[in-house]
């Protein structure tokens, strides 16, 4: 369904692993340094088998990692909970959720609190580990050349552009009223956003063609083609879009997908909370705004 995520040229990487089992340490390592690298010229490894010990690698002045692959189930402090602090203390490091078992509840949390950018089941295949890291590379490296702006109480010179799509005509005149309302809580002569719809992914990727928006809400159980394909369509188009996926599904594929292939930044559930609705949107903005050069 989805083309080869993988980048075609190489850098070098800087790679924390955190693991409380020594032998999948070693076993990591080992592979990581094995040649062939995909998509790196090189692999620096620094392992830890206890979350405090990583905490303290990363708060040194040349605790600035490219990467940070963190197993899920540890006795001290659980994988999603130390890649929220990573996320927090080192904002630019990509965050790889390493796990052999992990529920509706961890899933969620890892899109939502920790903003996982990938999702690995044990256990592995080198290959797609490698390959994995090196997309991961690719997105840190495109982070690097935008320019953030000094952030202060303006507005942006233009509202930001949201588009909405579902194919359930009734929920997305909802969506489009309970946002919109949003948008004008505002003390600015402009409103804060514009909101444009779409009935189906298709309908969605034409607009998209036209014009990037900044960020794009869409149902996941669509005639056609689902959410997380068109969020996927949406990233490789317009990277810099902020995604969210919305659903009355709780499944755990969805979920991992929405990680791995679309790159979401929020799960928001059906029915939704106007009060979470907002604040979600609040903040995708926010991460938006940093994305802009």
């Amino acid at each position: 369904m989805y083309p080869n995520l993988r980048p075609d040229h190489a850098m070098y990487c800087r790679l924390l692993i955190l693991d409380d089992d020594r032998n999948v340490l070693n076993a990591l390592s080992r592979e990581l340094l094995r040649q062939p690298h995909v998509g790196t010229d090189g692999i620096e490894v620094e392992t830890f088998h206890a979350p405090a010990e990583a905490l303290a690698r990363i708060t040194r002045p040349d605790g600035d990692f490219d990467v940070a692959i963190v197993d899920y189930r540890m006795p001290e402090m659980d994988g999603i909970a130390f890649l929220d602090l990573l996320r927090t203390r080192r904002p630019d490091t990509i965050r790889i959720l390493l796990t052999g078992t992990i529920d509706m509840e961890g899933a969620l949390a890892a899109i939502n609190a920790a903003r996982v950018d990938h999702l690995i089941a044990k256990p592995w295949h080198e290959y797609d580990l490698k390959s994995r890291i090196a997309l991961a590379l690719h997105e840190r490296e495109l982070r690097g050349r935008r320019q953030l702006p000094v952030l202060g109480d303006e507005s942006p010179p233009q509202p930001f552009r949201l588009l909405l799509v579902d194919d359930d005509p009734p929920l997305l005149n909802a969506l489009v009223r309970e946002i919109s309302m949003q948008g004008r809580l505002t003390q600015r002569q402009q409103p804060l956003f514009d909101v444009a719809t779409a009935a189906s992914a298709e309908e969605a990727l034409q607009k998209i063609a036209a014009s990037c928006p900044d960020l794009v809400l869409s149902d996941y159980a669509m005639a056609g083609m689902d959410g997380v394909e068109l969020l996927y369509q949406v990233r490789e188009r317009c990277p810099r879009c902020v995604r969210i996926l919305m659903s009355g599904r709780n499944e755990l594929e969805v979920l991992v997908e929405a990680i791995n292939v679309a790159g979401v930044y929020h799960f928001i559930g059906k029915p939704w909370d106007p009060a979470a609705m907002r604040s979600v949107i609040s903040e995708a903005l926010t991460y938006r705004r940093l994305l802009m050069v």
